[in-house]
């Protein structure tokens, strides 16, 4: 195995040659001694213990298309075919997509720490599973990360071209063709309020949630509860 002293000075005398910008050397520089490292050591002070931490209290099972892509949301469509065909996936892809549905909708971290484990070419439990249950899931209560990763379809729609010929309308947020991730969004902040809503970081997030009428959000929480029902035929 490589140690990460080696890979970085190999990084540093690429830049000082020429064979590398300085931001792009920089940023893997900071993955290898900073991210790298304080993942593992997370999962070295917390094991064996942490893979079975569910600080949210999800238990749903993941859906079918996870083995197979056949979602009508072109995003996940998208994201999970290419996982299953080329058992690689960009980390945004990763987190913002795969992961921000799995933790709006309700999955169970420790299913979804399987699945990644088993997909991905590039999948070691050590890195694998702090960066699933923590930073994706938030299974273990905020110790890695300090506030969950989610975001609605808006955020989706700014980053690519996943919402062009979706079946879904990511402008809408409740109805038959609004986006799954819009309703799932609000809900998933409303239901955890109580261990949330003290997050300064999320501050913006309640202020939004608490301007809507009572009107608003019970048809958001009653399209979010009709969502994760039929979680298999989305």
């Amino acid at each position: 195995m490589l140690h990460p002293l080696e890979v970085v000075q190999r990084a540093k005398a690429a830049w000082r040659g020429g064979q590398a910008p300085l931001a792009a050397v920089e940023g893997f520089v900071r993955q290898i001694v900073g991210w790298r490292e304080y993942v593992r050591g997370i999962y070295w002070a917390n094991m064996p213990g942490y893979e079975t931490r569910n600080a949210l209290g999800h238990h749903a099972p993941l859906p079918r298309w996870f083995w197979n892509g056949e979602t009508h949301m072109r995003c996940l469509h998208l994201a999970i075919t290419q996982s299953l065909q080329t058992a690689h996936a960009h980390h945004i892809q990763r987190l913002m997509v795969i992961g921000n549905f799995a933790l709006l909708a309700g999955l169970e971290p420790q299913a979804l720490h399987r699945w990644y484990l088993g997909i991905y070419i590039d999948a070691f439990e050590w890195v694998e599973l702090p960066n699933t249950l923590g930073m994706s899931q938030r299974a273990d209560g905020g110790v890695i990360a300090t506030k969950p990763y989610v975001s609605s379809a808006a955020y989706l729609q700014r980053m690519g071209d996943y919402c062009q010929g979706c079946a879904y309308d990511p402008k809408q947020k409740t109805g038959a063709r609004a986006c799954p991730f819009n309703a799932l969004y609000w809900d998933f902040f409303e239901r955890h309020a109580p261990t949330l809503q003290g997050n300064r970081r999320l501050a913006l997030v309640y202020r939004q949630l608490q301007k809507m009428s009572e009107m608003q959000r019970e048809a958001l929480r009653a399209h979010a509860e009709q969502l994760r029902d039929r979680l298999a035929t989305l």
